[in-house]
């Protein structure tokens, strides 16, 4: 029970911005055409928070069976993940994991309401100042001759729906950490805070579907010939994010009568929550620092070849992310010489006889 205590008292920020998040998209929610949409919603991102564990669990056995080649490899898994679960370190994370559905859902309400709250008519705008910080060129057109071949396109495409299992995998390994608490911290809030500011109210302001969409909103389509390019890489190599921009435009279409998971581009959260794992790779070692900033950049890459996004969107969210982890981290700086001061300056006090 102590434990308990001392876990929610430690996440006490994180349940703090969470739950008044949450009930902001309670409030939002009534304006959504059906509840049965965030019913479903809540559902399916319950399900996809399953992945995290097993991708985990996945992935230590294979290093279980390269590495150490134990010779009973059930028997050897079973008492290794007994020791590590431990009571402590699952009442530990406990606060975290029961936030996990309640943010997920929440974020994806305000998505949803996104063009209820502010129509979408910064695509012309974002692009334009694409050209502008590119030479009067499209970024896209810029990689093609790099990027444009099938596979390379296929890899890409890997890439961008991998970060949803490795994004998940790093989010409950910190969860389940107790070796790293102001780095674990750091990262949940950083986390919380991005996907609040950037993929929430900057989502808002400067509402916009990507360049994928943009010939359903303008006449003049400049990233026809791109989408084209995809559908014929698509014959070659499977292009999934075409199934899942076809999926997203039907919901948004159907005014929530088919499910709406919403459309944003300004931001890329992709990007940003890509950026977040690569500064706390950094903090681990140099290794896991070089390949997670080697993934933020392919997904950067990704999120413009693919047709989902401007390159500035990328730009803010990288430097949102960078700018969100900064001042979390010297809060939390703050928070931990706090009682090292008061420590500190308690004897002078009491020599001084302000107790007496």
């Amino acid at each position: 029970m102590n434990t308990l205590r001392a876990s929610l008292r430690s996440h006490s920020v994180l349940l703090l911005i969470v739950l008044l998040y949450a009930a902001a998209a309670t409030l939002l929610a009534g304006s959504l055409p059906s509840a049965a949409d965030i019913l479903n919603v809540l559902a399916g991102f319950l399900l996809a928070i399953l992945t995290g564990p097993v991708f985990i669990l996945c992935g230590y056995t294979i290093h279980v069976m390269l590495m150490r080649r134990p010779h009973r490899l059930c028997h050897y898994l079973y008492h290794d993940l007994r020791g590590y679960l431990s009571n402590e370190r699952l009442l530990h994370a406990l606060p975290a994991m029961l936030l996990i559905p309640i943010f997920a859902s929440s974020f994806t309400v305000f998505k949803a309401a996104i063009p209820r709250l502010h129509a979408y008519t910064w695509d012309a705008t974002l692009s334009s100042w694409d050209m502008a910080l590119h030479g009067g060129m499209a970024p896209w057109e810029r990689l093609q001759p790099l990027l444009g071949h099938p596979l390379v396109t296929g890899l890409l495409n890997f890439a961008y729906h991998f970060w949803f299992f490795l994004f998940y995998a790093v989010l409950y390994w910190l969860i389940l950490d107790t070796r790293r608490p102001l780095l674990r911290m750091q990262f949940l809030l950083s986390f919380a805070l991005t996907w609040i500011v950037l993929g929430s109210l900057m989502a808002v302001l400067f509402a916009s579907v990507g360049p994928c969409y943009y010939g359903h909103l303008h006449a003049s389509d400049p990233y026809a010939p791109l989408m084209a390019y995809l559908h014929e890489a698509n014959q070659h190599v499977p292009i999934w994010a075409l199934q899942v921009q076809e999926m997203l435009w039907q919901g948004y279409q159907s005014k929530g009568a088919n499910g709406e998971l919403g459309i944003s581009a300004m931001p890329s959260m992709h990007v940003a929550t890509a950026v977040l794992m690569a500064i706390m790779g950094w903090r681990l070692n140099r290794a896991a620092g070089l390949a997670l900033t080697t993934f933020a950049v392919l997904i950067l890459l990704a999120s413009i070849h693919l047709g989902w996004h401007y390159a500035v969107d990328g730009y803010a969210g990288a430097v949102g992310a960078a700018l969100v982890w900064h001042l979390v981290g010297r809060a939390l700086g703050r928070q931990a010489a706090a009682p090292a001061m008061h420590l500190a300056t308690a004897p002078c006090m009491n020599k001084g006889g302000l107790t007496s």
